[in-house]
């Protein structure tokens, strides 16, 4: 299942039911889970983990060093869960820090050219499009899609089951559940589409809807709001947890 073009490190870990393509690289310390397929030029740096049964496509570059000034060579890793499809020319950087990790869940889709930082979390389900640019240490929800040409600045936060639209600059955390759309990036409503999708009830979509309208529309200061919530859905409250202070604006 290894192409005789491809270069395998003495060191690398492939399981005997993965396929490394033509003209790939795996380095020494990557590890290549059963079903993975790595299709052609693709290029695994050591303390990578692909999980089992996922695709990378032509070109991407996995497991680079953290593009940080910071980073003195210290041991850090990429882990890539199971089932992922990572789309061609991609780039996935390893964590920043003694023991840094950048974290890619199970079923995540990173879509053509798109780059993901040092120290994210992508979780299960999210789904990465064409061209976007993830900084350091951005953590995308479960479910939550991000449209493409769009970047993300350093610690920002995009909630689960939320929508970002295309060509947008993010650079403020994107509540859960919700639509972040326009030039500056604002609050457009509940993500419908996800929430149906994913079975959510009319009774939370409709507690969603009022939690939304006090935050948003009730003219108060957010953190007002936020601490002021009596009755919350359980993903505004998980987000709330580690709110920063810089929510994305009302619409």
């Amino acid at each position: 299942m290894i192409h005789p073009s491809a270069l395998v490190y003495p060191k690398a870990e492939v399981h005997e039911n993965a396929s490394v393509g033509p003209w790939c690289i795996v380095e020494d310390g990557a590890k290549i889970a059963e079903n993975a397929v790595l299709d052609a030029r693709v290029h695994v740096l050591g303390n990578t983990s692909v999980g089992a049964g996922t695709s990378i496509f032509d070109g991407a570059v996995v497991g680079g060093d953290p593009q940080a000034l910071k980073y003195e060579g210290e041991p850090t890793f990429l882990e890539i869960g199971e089932n992922c499809i990572i789309r061609e020319y991609t780039t996935l950087n390893r964590g920043c820090g003694e023991n840094g990790i950048t974290k890619i869940a199970n079923n995540v889709l990173i879509m053509a050219y798109a780059h993901v930082g040092h120290d994210c979390f992508l979780e299960q389900g999210a789904v990465i499009s064409n061209g976007v640019q993830l900084g350091g240490h951005v953590k995308v929800g479960e479910f939550a899609t991000i449209g493409g040409g769009t970047y993300v600045q350093q610690f920002a936060k995009i909630g689960a089951y939320s929508f970002a639209g295309g060509t947008l600059k993010i650079d403020r955390d994107v509540p859960p559940a919700c639509r972040a759309l326009g030039n500056p990036a604002r609050f457009a409503g509940l993500n419908l589409h996800a929430l149906r999708k994913y079975n959510f009830s009319e009774e939370r979509i409709a507690l969603l809807e009022k939690n939304y309208r006090e935050l948003y529309k009730s003219g108060k200061p957010i953190a007002e709001v936020i601490s002021n919530l009596v009755e919350c859905d359980v993903l505004l409250n998980e987000f709330f947890k580690s709110y920063s202070g810089n929510l994305l604006a009302k619409g």
